[in-house]
């Protein structure tokens, strides 16, 4: 692939930058110096950016109209003190009745006045604005703040000189927003020639009198609302297409050419200026043209030759439309505009290049199927595995996953297979053979190279998350995962509507007549997958039934004139449904930008799908029509806000109602509820209720994720706050992983295994009867039985051709040899101090403990502890390790009232607003001061010792500790590191040679880094496994 750009951009902690707020006339202000910006830059960030329309635009302003990216790989620098990312987490998804978080709120309200926030990110004091953010960093909370000084030109840049003035200002923001998109930009491929890209409108159908389950609103004007359910038949316009459009063949390979130097895509998602959708490679010309039809008209009513379109737009693609109309501009303004702020096309996904077999299902779809023991994993099935699964003539829906789970613990075969495959992964070689390959060669040369390390830990490291994935209900089942799109046959006839009657050929009622497939089926070209006569579609995601849509699939081959086969069996990665079908609505309000959809073949999972179908309905004829159907979940479209784009504060409520986005809460919510709403086992009154309240909350979700365009949310008190239901045991394990991942624990609190192992000894698994709640004591018991076969490393003469004489070694020259072993020294040496500085600055310690001692005497409002830590940490090393010095001796905690205070005004006079808070020793409060101190002392020492070079390192280790400090932040140290020293390796020794020299001196492990691509001369070939 194209290499996609990186940028250096800062992030920044909200929360920190306020606690060096000020206030001044009822108004919150930010000036913060370099010490106190650099304190706020997030620690964990990569402070990296991949990049994307928006950045090339600053800078363009910033360096002027020639600026090009450089291709040398490093992340660009040019924009680190013009552009930062804040994130706001924590601030607005707390309840804001609390004093503390009213102030918070109120803080980060006056981050977005005019004024702005002041910071020096190495350059100098600089006034930053509120700017613009992407889907992505709204569910993050995050925002990027603008230089001052080139706002304005950047705005109007990025809005293609329209004047955009009252608006709804969400879509004003997710639509800037997509600039923000990272892709790969492609120049030089004359997308602005005239007539190249044109929009058609998106045809409109109505499907009369479907059953829905909906929502409606408290009637009241607030931007929060209650909504409460209801069942109702309903007319439902669809909008075909929604946010696709086609490629012709012939560009569909200049796209690609300038992509990846081959053809291997078929579908593109793209974006231009105020343009987001996929575009799909179809031969539209040769079709068009068989049925007599030379010209298309557009949106505006301008006729193109055919000849000329090489990209064919719907109007739901082109999403600034409306403005452009209403600032008196035309199409060919538009592509002026684009000309003149050297905007590009961008490409943010392609199609894969081979479809997949298998696919994971997620909980989620687990949880609403309702599947029976003996489908799900028979009682009289072993806890764990001897022999492979498939010796087992059963079918099971946990047995893929338990098959995968054997082959990488136990099947040797499998394993040497394994790597032997990855080899060839992506059908097309690359001129450079990549790491896979040259370890698929080696193994393949001599097969005993198994037992090293390397190959040994990948095959475990597999495992592993294997087992994690089966205790989370990510089971592997026959299937795969592509994007949805309309039936593009459908699409084709769309744009032949238009031509005469006269003109109409025979090839024209062959296209358009003979080739709707039925409503009720799915055609997936080049599926890889073996399947029944249906399958299920299911999107993420996913909390009730209704969202799961069964479809049968369709064979193009039995066409009798296969067009669609001739036309579309390329288009391996799509799944094309019938738009009158409102699979797309089912599918959680999916539509055809990109969204990808599961298909699921697995036999068992159709056939309770099938059951929940019959459930539904009692008995309708076309088992699977849109009557036939479980109800609709339909999400109401809320009247828009229109305010001005120009108002701060309506850009900052904008903001607010979608960093305290709550998605999440949502669906475990509704999981809570659907796991007793769909289990058969449950109470039936129980179940009826909960299942309303599931239904429901889908929607809710919905109307929460639209809160971003609409301005409007859902009042979610009453299923958050006021009916709880009993916290699953599934969720529980499954908190406990995720939240193993993100913390690191202190030293006294329980480890997570510790707290594993608590999780399965508090429940009487035999009690359980939900399948989804048996999973992660499945997965304890599978890896418990399956006995884990591992190869061990072989000795060198094994494996290697020049040391078939037992005294090799001596046949070396002693010089290399020294001299090489120096330059390893020095190679594990310098890997081993950045490992150590690499370790991420331990958040502070004790801050828990600080916030635990001010919750005990209910003081949580008054101080806070980011701000405590922010005013003390101002302070130099030297001094904070004088008091820390004074505090000990002194013997703080055994100090009287009165010799607290004496100590106070001594060491800490300009603190005295904080007296009271450090000198009341309630609740063990002595710890207080003595906390702050300690862990702002060790942050300093950290700081320390995060001294790559030293005095005393030799200039080799230097030279490869610069390799490091130089590399790009996406490159791995170890890689920077290593290719330094194979350069100063391969001054002493051929690399060829070098081999033997290493596995000499007993390193064989850093072969794999250093020498990868020079060991399979060395590699001792074994015709057939001895």
């Amino acid at each position: 692939m194209m290499g996609q750009s990186k940028y250096r951009i800062f992030e920044l902690s909200a929360r920190a930058v306020m606690s060096y707020a000020a206030q001044e006339n009822g108004q919150w202000h930010f000036a913060l110096d370099r010490a106190a910006t650099e304190k706020c830059k997030r620690v964990s960030a990569l402070h990296e950016q991949d990049g994307n329309a928006l950045f090339f635009q600053i800078m363009c302003v910033v360096q002027g109209d020639d600026f090009s990216e450089p291709t040398d790989d490093r992340p660009i620098d040019g924009l680190s003190d013009v552009i930062f990312y804040m994130d706001f987490s924590g601030i607005f998804d707390r309840s804001s009745t609390l004093p503390r978080q009213q102030i918070r709120q109120e803080k980060a309200r006056d981050m977005f006045r005019p004024e702005g926030v002041c910071l020096d990110l190495g350059s100098g004091m600089h006034r930053y604005l509120a700017f613009e953010r992407s889907g992505s960093m709204s569910r993050q909370s995050k925002l990027s703040f603008l230089r001052e000084d080139v706002y304005d030109q950047v705005r109007r840049r990025i809005q293609m000189d329209m004047t955009i003035g009252d608006c709804q200002l969400s879509k004003l923001y997710a639509y800037n927003g997509l600039m923000l998109s990272s892709g790969t930009r492609l120049d030089g491929i004359d997308i602005d020639k005239p007539h190249r890209v044109i929009v058609v409108d998106n045809p409109v159908v109505m499907t009369r009198g479907v059953p829905v389950v909906t929502v409606e609103d408290d009637g009241t004007q607030n931007s929060t609302r209650k909504y409460h359910r209801v069942e109702r038949r309903m007319d439902i316009p669809i909008t075909c297409f929604d946010g696709e459009g086609l490629i012709s063949k012939q560009y569909a390979k200049v796209i690609d050419r300038a992509l990846c130097g081959a053809v291997v895509h078929t579908s593109f998602q793209i974006r231009l200026p105020y343009i987001k959708g996929m575009v799909h490679q179809v031969d539209f010309q040769e079709i068009l043209d068989l049925c007599g039809q030379t010209v298309i008209r557009d949106s505006w009513g301008q006729e193109h030759n055919v000849k000329d379109v090489d990209i064919i737009l719907t109007k739901s693609m082109f999403k600034g439309f409306g403005w452009l109309k209403d600032s008196g501009m035309t199409w060919a303004d538009y592509w002026d505009a684009f000309r003149r702020y050297r905007h590009a096309l961008y490409i943010t996904n392609v199609s894969k290049v081979k479809p997949e077999t298998h696919t994971e299902l997620n909980y989620q779809f687990l949880n609403t199927v309702s599947i029976r023991e003996e489908e799900f994993r028979p009682r009289d099935l072993p806890d764990g595995w001897d022999h492979s699964p498939e010796e087992d003539e059963r079918n099971w829906l946990t047995k893929q996953t338990e098959v995968a789970y054997y082959n990488f613990c136990a099947n040797k075969a499998f394993q040497q297979e394994y790597f032997l495959q990855r080899m060839n992964r992506w059908g097309i070689l690359p001129f450079r053979k990549n790491r896979e390959h040259l370890l698929g060669e080696i193994l393949r040369k001599n097969p005993r190279m198994i037992g090293e390390p390397i190959y040994q830990q990948e095959l475990a490291g597999r495992a592993k998350q294997i087992l994690k994935n089966y205790s989370l209900g990510r089971l592997i089942v026959a299937g795969d995962n592509r994007y949805l799109s309309g039936d593009l046959m459908d699409f084709l006839s769309y744009l032949l509507e238009t031509l005469p009657q006269k003109k109409r050929n025979k090839a024209f009622c062959d296209v358009t007549k003979s080739l709707r497939f039925k409503t009720s089926a799915f055609y997936a070209p080049g599926a890889a997958y073996q399947h029944g006569d249906t399958c299920t579609l299911l999107r993420n995601p996913h909390i009730a039934r209704n969202e799961e849509l069964q479809l049968s699939s369709y064979d193009a081959k039995k066409e009798k004139r296969q067009m669609r086969h001739f036309y579309f069996r390329h288009l391996t990665d799509l799944v094309m449904v019938d738009s009158t079908m409102l699979a797309a609505e089912r599918l959680g309000g999916a539509d055809y930008d990109g969204d990808m959809v599961k298909t699921i073949a697995d036999p068992i999972l159709n056939e309770c799908v099938r059951r929940n179908y019959e459930a539904s309905r009692g008995s309708a004829d076309d088992a699977l029509s849109n009557e036939a159907n479980i109800p609709l979940l339909m999400i109401p479209s809320a009247t828009p806000l229109i305010r001005s784009a120009e108002d701060w504060e309506a850009r900052f409520e904008v903001v607010r109602g979608t960093f305290s986005s709550r998605v999440g809460q949502i669906c475990n919510a509704a999981l809570d509820r659907s796991i007793i709403a769909y289990n058969e086992n449950s109470d039936a009154e129980e179940r009826k209720r909960l299942q309303d309240e599931t239904e429901v909350l889908a929607i809710l979700t919905g109307l929460e994720i639209d809160s971003a365009k609409s301005g409007i949310r859902p009042d979610l008190d009453e299923y958050l706050k006021k009916r709880r239901v009993r916290r699953t045991p599934f969720l529980q394990y499954k908190n406990l992983v995720e939240d193993a991942e993100d913390t690191r624990r202190a030293w006294y609190e329980e480890t997570h295994q510790q707290r594993i192992k608590a999780f399965f000894k508090k429940i009487d698994w035999d009690k359980v009867d939900s399948n989804l709640e048996r999973l992660p004591y499945l997965a304890l018991q599978l890896k418990k039985h399956t006995p884990a076969v591992r190869a061990k490393p072989a000795r060198d003469h094994e494996l290697f051709t020049f040391a078939q004489q037992p005294d090799w070694k001596e046949h070396l020259d002693r010089e290399i040899l020294e001299q090489i072993s120096a330059l390893l020294r020095d190679y594990e040496a310098c890997l081993s101090r950045i490992r150590a500085c690499r370790v991420e600055p331990s958040e502070k310690k004790r801050k828990s403990d600080i916030a635990r001692i001010l919750f005990a005497r209910g003081q949580e409002e008054l101080w806070d502890t980011d701000e405590l830590y922010a005013q003390l940490g101002s302070l130099p090393p030297e001094r904070v390790a004088e008091i820390w010095a004074a505090l000990n001796e002194a013997g703080w905690q055994f100090l009287r009232e009165d010799e607290r205070m004496q100590f106070l005004l001594t060491w800490l006079p300009e603190f005295e607003s904080l007296f009271d808070l450090f000198s009341d020793f309630r609740s063990g409060g002595y710890r207080v001061l003595s906390d702050l101190l300690f862990d702002i002392q060790q942050e300093n020492e950290q700081q320390r010792k995060r001294q790559l070079h030293r005095p005393g390192d030799s200039a080799t280790f230097d030279d490869l500790m610069d390799a490091y400090l130089s590399k790009r932040n996406s490159q791995h140290y170890r890689e920077a590191v290593s290719a330094r020293c194979r350069q100063l390796m391969n001054k002493i020794v051929r690399p060829q040679t070098a081999v033997r020299y290493v596995e000499a001196l007993g390193k064989r492990n850093l072969l794999w880094d250093l020498l990868l691509d020079a060991l399979e001369p060395n590699v001792l070939e074994v015709r057939h496994a001895e």
